[in-house]
């Protein structure tokens, strides 16, 4: 790319430095016309204005830029020029400061010099500026560096080098010099091969590559040949290039085109993609060859309008304003410097059309957020700024569309307000995508629900001119609670946990508050509620939530809490399932007789004394609350009648219970049971002779 008008070549010959291009020799004359002018007044005069579209102009913003490479935007809408000479200058509210933001001792030999600019992400809180320059000495190399702005100049000595490349030859073209940040937050470096084709094919250099770097200039790890290359070559993000000059990311997205300067036949637009070869020295233009990326466009070589011979500036029409008419949104700009053409690329189909001629030799493209094209001519020292007037007027947002907050069920109503030349088109969107059917100046969603809480409307107006897109208004869709799951009744055993939980919507914060017997339960706020260690107090117990917002309340239904006592549970010997149990006459152990003679009822039956736990008869109850069984070894079951239950004394946790035995148990071991409100015991063992 070049950087001054010609240089001598290694054959002596007089050439363009953008890859070593011949002159046209009404080139040279012109250009030598253009210097002459420079240097004997100082400043331009008048010149004749590129040829633009119908309802476009041109009008140059600052002249006097003497060798101008590379230009940025400051967030804050100053425009930074780089000189080759090393002054970084300021452009201010339309006027060229007299103070350079920083003047560098650079190598300013054939392309070299100062290249680039950027600005950090973060730049108003931090204030940092990044530079692409050639430091001089025996070698020379570029640099990439960081200064800290004071106002309108760089802090003294506030210069943090991030990254010093790979030493230069004797060539002194080459050297890229594009730097941007990335939507990724990283900066991308954009480096010629120093006029060595070799350099582009290896990792064992930074030299005909794109660069990848943290804005601190360290190398993050997912660069695609971290793990590849070694160093400071793991800054390599892509390779494969020649002169990439200029390049560019689609505003909101990841998408990066760069613009790379051909040798003798091609220049090429390559879509950015980490770890791609291009294919330089190997391949020039489009190629077949599985092992490079093919440039999604490029164009030949010759004086016609579609050729030319160094690719330059490259920007993408996506502003936050839109002044060009809508056609131009998502296009991409690019310049060749050689024939002073704009033309305009279209991503979706991978064709260009015309747009700019007679540009004076443009190296770089921007576009601004009001939805201007500047361009920076090295040809008239100038920086230049393309609108759009067209007998009309683009859209201009007047009122923008209110906040809503309905009640759920209720509609909600947005309306904008636009200025522009009719007839003006309304197209509403919700979270960025358009709503079918609402292309009115307001919008009405008919019935909120909680779904649509939250929920972001827009308005994009559009004329032939150009479009405008509202501010975002939210929607809140408020409700009260309402209960969609209702607490269940609980039934455990005394001593257990029982968790009732409740299930409501409604507008958020929602707050709970558990109630047992209709009075509050303090701390028990959350959705679900845990009552611990039940007692056979607690039985009948009744638990609800009432479930509040800003906006009202909602109460559960009520839910039981059955509290169930223990089972009874016959007392074995340890660790056995053998019963404790005597003959109630002798108070002898098993094994039992049916009959007994000491017996002193009418029918002689053997009666057995058992001894229980967690049998306590309720007030009112008696013997008959209890029922008991045997099962013999064929678990065939046989009733018991239950003929006495009651505490033994001085021992008022043991139940004595007294059963009579049938007469047609079996002999051997049978298994005995007793049954106490529906809870049933162990099974206890003993023998019957």
């Amino acid at each position: 790319m070049i950087r001054n008008c010609f240089s001598d070549n290694s054959t002596g010959a007089k050439k363009e430095t953008f890859g070593r291009r011949p002159v046209v020799l009404s080139k040279i004359l012109r250009l030598l016309s253009v210097l002459v002018i420079v240097f004997l007044a100082g400043i331009f005069f008048s010149f004749d204005a590129a040829i633009l579209p119908t309802g476009f102009t041109e009008t140059m913003i600052a002249n006097g830029l003497s060798s101008p490479t590379a230009m940025d935007f400051a967030p804050d809408g100053r425009l930074f020029v780089c000189l080759q000479g090393g002054q970084l200058r300021v452009i201010k509210n339309g006027s060229l400061l007299a103070t350079p933001f920083v003047t560098l001792t650079v190598d300013s030999a054939g392309e070299r010099g100062l290249l680039g600019v950027t600005f950090d992400p973060n730049f108003s809180a931090n204030n940092f500026v990044y530079v692409y320059y050639t430091v001089p000495g025996s070698p020379a190399h570029n640099r990439v560096s960081r200064f800290t702005a004071s106002g309108d100049v760089a802090t003294p000595g506030s210069e943090f080098v991030l990254l010093n490349l790979n030493d230069l030859s004797s060539a002194g073209n080459h050297n890229g010099g594009a730097i941007h940040f990335g939507p990724d937050g990283k900066l991308y470096i954009a480096v010629g091969e120093n006029a060595n084709g070799s350099n582009s094919q290896t990792l064992s250099n930074l030299l005909g590559k794109m660069l990848r770097i943290n804005s601190d200039g360290t190398i993050p790890t997912d660069n695609p040949f971290f793990n590849t290359a070694t160093g400071v070559n793991r800054a390599i993000w892509a390779l494969g290039l020649r002169n990439p000059f200029t390049f560019a990311f689609k505003p909101g997205t990841t998408r990066m085109f760069i613009n790379d300067v051909g040798q003798s036949t091609w220049e090429e637009i390559n879509d950015g993609i980490a770890g791609s070869n291009y294919g330089w020295p190997t391949t020039e233009g489009p190629t077949s060859d599985p092992n490079f990326r093919s440039p999604i466009f490029w164009y030949g070589h010759g004086s016609l309008s579609t050729e030319g011979c160094a690719i330059t500036g490259g920007a993408f029409y996506n502003p936050t304003t839109v002044q060009f008419p809508s056609s131009y949104v998502g296009k991409y700009f690019f310049a060749d410097y050689c024939n002073s053409w704009i033309r305009v690329f279209d991503p979706s189909n991978n064709t260009a059309a015309g747009f700019a001629s007679s540009a004076s030799n443009p190296v770089d493209l921007k576009v601004t957020n009001d939805g201007s094209l500047y361009y920076l001519s090295i040809g008239l020292a100038s920086v230049f700024r393309i609108q759009f007037g067209g007998g009309g007027t683009s859209p201009g947002i007047t009122t923008q569309p209110s906040n809503q907050t309905v009640t759920q069920g209720q509609p909600a109503t947005f309306i904008v307000a636009a200025s522009g030349s009719a007839p003006l088109s309304y197209q509403w969107q919700r979270n960025m995508v358009d709503i079918s059917g609402a292309t009115s100046s307001s919008y009405t969603l008919s019935s909120t629900t909680l779904a649509d809480n939250g929920a972001k409307f827009r308005c994009v107006v559009s004329n032939s001119f150009g479009n405008a897109t509202s501010n975002e208004a939210t929607l809140t869709a408020t409700a009260p609670p309402s209960i969609t799951a209702h607490p269940s009744n609980q039934t455990v055993t005394v001593g257990q946990d029982a968790t009732f939980s409740v299930s409501a919507i409604g507008s958020t914060p929602l707050s709970y508050q558990w109630q047992r017997n209709m009075v509050d339960i303090s701390g028990a706020t959350s959705s679900s509620y845990t009552f611990s260690s039940t007692t056979l107090a607690d039985n009948g117990a009744k638990f609800r939530c009432v479930v509040s917002n800003a906006f009202g309340t909602a109460t559960s239904n009520e839910a039981t809490l059955t509290v169930q006592p223990p089972p009874p549970m016959l007392v074995t010997e340890q660790n056995t399932d053998v019963a404790i149990a005597f003959d109630s006459v002798n108070m002898l152990r098993d094994p039992f007789p049916l009959t007994n003679t000491l017996n002193f009822s009418s029918d002689n039956r053997t009666r057995v004394m058992l001894f229980a736990l967690n049998l306590d008869l309720l007030p009112g109850e008696d013997n008959t609350a209890v029922t008991a069984q045997a099962e013999d070894s064929l678990l065939n079951a046989y009733p018991l009648t239950v003929e006495f239950v009651g505490k033994v004394p001085a021992y008022g946790w043991l139940t004595e219970v007294v059963v009579k035995l049938p007469d047609n148990l079996p002999t051997g071991d049978v298994m005995v049971s007793i049954t106490w409100h529906a809870r049933t015991s162990n099974k206890a063992r003993f023998k019957i002779k």
